[in-house]
């Protein structure tokens, strides 16, 4: 199947790319939305410019949210090219002896004044933080770029009015489907169901 519906918006695998793209969004952003880059930004707000998300396993059909990771757009390449280098067997001997290389010059005088010198540079930038207002209860907070929530506690309520973790089970007093989170021990889709297992519980304990 080359079609898939999420939050009501249609995506349709790209042959090409192998990626899932819907195209309700090139009136407002001039292209294709890609799944991948829809669901993170779901979770964690606008791709920060110069960014891209990656696929941890390398599987474009796994969009779950744990399986994407943001990644620099140098950081990105690297990654594939690094992949597609260790193909043949010179690039892997050439790799391994880069890497002894690397090592030799990150733990040298050299490359400690090089890390420190960065390190100044960027140590501002990586604990800068700005002004949010929490989606869930509208307080307003600081937080580091593409924060949404003031805590964790209202990252967690938010994502359970929303049913965002919900997973079907089957109830194991009367069978019938139902939905719940998956983070839950329910095992009941109904309080009559409940207080049944309930009971039955009681019973097995006096016999």
């Amino acid at each position: 199947m080359n079609t898939k519906i999420v939050d009501g918006h249609k995506f349709i695998k790209d042959s090409k790319t192998g990626y899932w793209q819907c195209n309700e969004f090139i009136v407002a952003e001039g292209k294709p939305k890609r799944l991948h880059r829809y669901i993170w930004e779901k979770y964690n707000g606008k791709i920060p410019k110069g960014y891209q998300i990656h696929h941890i396993d390398r599987d474009k059909d796994n969009n779950d949210i744990s399986n994407l990771k943001l990644l620099s757009e140098y950081e990105h390449l690297a990654l594939h090219g690094k992949k597609r280098f260790k193909d043949s067997e010179w690039a892997r001997e050439f790799e391994e002896k880069g890497i002894e290389a690397s090592k030799s010059w990150h733990s040298s005088k050299e490359g400690h004044e090089w890390h420190k010198k960065h390190w100044e540079q960027d140590k501002d930038k990586l604990y800068k933080t700005f002004k949010f207002s929490c989606l869930n209860c509208g307080k307003e907070f600081e937080g580091h770029y593409g924060s949404k929530f003031c805590s964790n506690k209202c990252k967690s309520a938010y994502r359970r009015k929303r049913h965002l973790d919900d997973v079907e089970r089957i109830c194991v007093v009367c069978g019938k489907s139902f939905k719940a989170n998956k983070y839950s021990k329910t095992k009941t889709c109904s309080r009559s169901c409940a207080a049944k297992l309930s009971n039955k519980g009681r019973k097995s304990k006096i016999n």
